[in-house]
């Protein structure tokens, strides 16, 4: 009898040791399961959100929009099947690869004139046609065409310059002072080269991930 008594005590003493240990353990799968949620909340948001967009005093286009930062434990969770497979395929595992993406849609758009010359087009070393050469040429665009009446045909060659920039960085949203007490978010802003091009979307995900106990301690 002693001796079940006395096992009794023990556990009766260890039993708040153990209930701290499974409320530890509680507390950490529910933390896990609580960053999932709002990976997949940061992913769908960023995805369908509106973009922000106007011109500096350049005139250059500028768009931004918010960035999703996730756990790279949760990327293959959070991500869709086709986003996931393309990534895969470009630079391998994702948890261990992948330090951000971002997916880009543009366009270009404009007029312009030009003065057409009277040339020759020379179909042969017997024929030759009259024709009108065009030609522009500036920062953003390189044409070169030839008309040929006769044939009713143009023939061009033709180069677009689509440089752009893409910065990342912290911004509070919201214009200030009234954002002064709003939490930093992280943002992709473009700056194109080209005064006719704009971005239709910009998607962008940047996978955090947690340094182990090891570098916490020692990578300061």
């Amino acid at each position: 009898m002693t001796y079940y008594l006395n096992i009794i005590k023990t556990i009766w003493k260890l039993l708040p040791i153990a209930l701290v240990i499974l409320l530890g353990i509680l507390y950490f799968q529910w933390q896990r399961e609580r960053q999932k949620v709002t990976d997949f909340k940061e992913i769908q948001n960023t995805q369908f959100q509106e973009i922000e967009r106007w011109k500096d005093k350049e005139g250059k286009s500028r768009a931004r929009a918010q960035i999703a930062e996730i756990n790279a434990r949760n990327a293959k969770l959070v991500m869709n099947e086709e986003l996931q497979q393309m990534l895969k395929k470009e630079v391998g595992n994702l948890k261990r690869n992948l330090i951000s993406y971002s997916a880009v849609k543009s366009s270009t758009e404009g007029n312009f004139k030009a003065k057409g010359r009277d040339t020759v087009y020379v179909v042969n070393e017997l024929k030759s046609l009259p024709a009108k050469q065009f030609g522009i040429h500036n920062p953003d665009l390189d044409f070169e065409g030839i008309y040929v009446p006769e044939l009713d045909t143009l023939m061009a060659n033709y180069k677009i310059t689509h440089n752009f920039d893409i910065f990342y960085y912290y911004k509070k949203p919201g214009k200030s002072p009234w954002n002064l007490f709003r939490k930093k978010r992280a943002v992709a802003e473009i700056k194109f080269h080209n005064h006719g091009s704009q971005a239709d979307s910009l998607f962008t995900v940047v996978l955090e991930r947690k340094k182990g106990l090891f570098k916490r301690l020692f990578n300061k």
